[in-house]
Formats: structure tokens, sequence, C-alpha cells
């Protein structure tokens, strides 16, 4: 029996879902067989058509939220960059972090050079990792990947920008085959009633477990911690 999708929030115009880190949010003939997503498998759940919004990448977890008509994807893609929007993750990097910071430079994407802001806050290091608490305010393809791996903290578990000697032992010692990123919370102003939402995805065992055994750190409340806030 296949696993339910966790429905995170659902009104007349939008619904938000946690995307699992196996599954990507919708099919790619160009660049994938794999036909699996979540966008098919909420519409069969739900019986819904939807409409994506935005996209995390196959390796990564957390909220991601569609749309229920054309008209309420304009309005929340109009103000998807805008101070309306905020986009919170958790995120696992090689290297001391500093204890905040801002990465505020333009990343090559396939649109050509565009411009990416990326916030942090350490919540916690030792000798060789650190956990960080993210903040996008654009939504560029691979930008926190991008952004971290320039200032040379790769993610735990990017093939792509990081380190296959660090992915090897995350693999051999916690079976972990994915990236250690996590979208735990959306927040925005709604399009229709003007009200602010707050969507929020519990972090993954697998992360959780990883946390506590490297750092003893818990990030079970970490959604709702910052809920309340």
């Amino acid at each position: 029996m296949k696993k339910k999708i966790q429905v995170l929030f659902e009104d007349e115009h939008y619904i938000a879902a946690t995307k699992p880190s196996d599954l990507l949010v919708h099919p790619f003939k160009a660049r994938s067989q794999d036909r699996r997503s979540l966008l098919r498998s909420l519409k069969k759940q739900t019986d819904l058509y939807l409409f994506p919004i935005h996209r995390l990448d196959k390796p990564v977890s957390g909220v991601v939220l569609f749309a229920k008509s054309k008209e309420a994807t304009r309005l929340m893609k109009e103000q998807w960059n805008s101070e309306n929007v905020s986009k919170h993750y958790i995120a696992m990097v090689k290297g001391v972090t500093e204890t905040e910071g801002v990465y505020d430079f333009p990343i090559k994407t396939d649109k050509g050079l565009q411009e990416a802001k990326t916030s942090f806050k350490t919540l916690t290091s030792n000798d060789e990792y650190s956990l960080v608490d993210i903040e996008i305010f654009t939504g560029r393809q691979h930008q926190i990947r991008k952004h971290f791996s320039r200032r040379m903290h790769n993610l735990v578990g990017d093939t792509k920008y990081g380190h296959s000697s660090i992915n090897n032992i995350f693999r051999k010692d916690y079976k972990f085959y994915r990236i250690f990123l996590h979208s735990y919370q959306l927040r925005f102003i709604h399009p229709f009633t003007k009200e602010e939402i707050i969507i929020s995805s519990p972090v993954t065992e697998d992360c959780i477990n990883i946390a506590n055994d490297l750092f003893q750190f818990d990030l079970t409340n970490i959604g709702n911690e910052a809920k309340e806030n």
C-alpha cells in the first residue's frame, strides 16, 4: 500500500503538502525517466487539478505549495520573491559556519545569471559540521546548495555541489542517501484573504536522528518553535 502524502494546509485556493526526499515535485521528461511525482500523487489522492507554485529538488524534503486555479497560481507567483513570502529550511553543512550571515550574490541557473539572497543562523556546530537555519529571499534553482558550496560549506549528501568523501561517510554510517536539507516552514500573505498563513512541515526522522547523534541537538519541534516566535 502506498504511503499517503501528508497534507499540511488546504483551503479553496491552495493546498500544501510534505514532499518526501525521494520524489520529484513534478516530472521532467527531458531530465528524468522517473514518472513518480508529488504532483501526480497528490492529484490522485485529492482528485484535484493542481498547479505547482515552486519546486524542491528531488533529494530535498519539506513544504510544497500548489494552487487550485490559474488565477491563484498567478497571484502567488507575483508575490513569491517579495516580503509577503518567507521560506525557511534546516540544513547540515561542512565546516563551522559563522553565527549568522547573508549570502547575497548572483548564481548561474537555467535562466542565466540571477540575483539570489540567502540568510542563515547557526544552530550548533562541532569540529566538522554545522546545523543551520536558513531563509531564502529569492527562489533560484539550487540556490541554497550553490550559495553554501561557494563559501566552502557544502551540504551533506549533495552529490552535485558537495564532497563524495563526506557523502560516503553518511551513506556508510547512517544509510543516508539524500541531501540534508528540509523546508520546514512557509509563510505568506494569502493573496485572496490577506491573512498571514504559516505552514510547517516536521523535520524528517533521518535528519532528526543524525542531528541527535552528531550534535545532541533536537530538531523535532523546530517548525513549531519558529511558528510561536
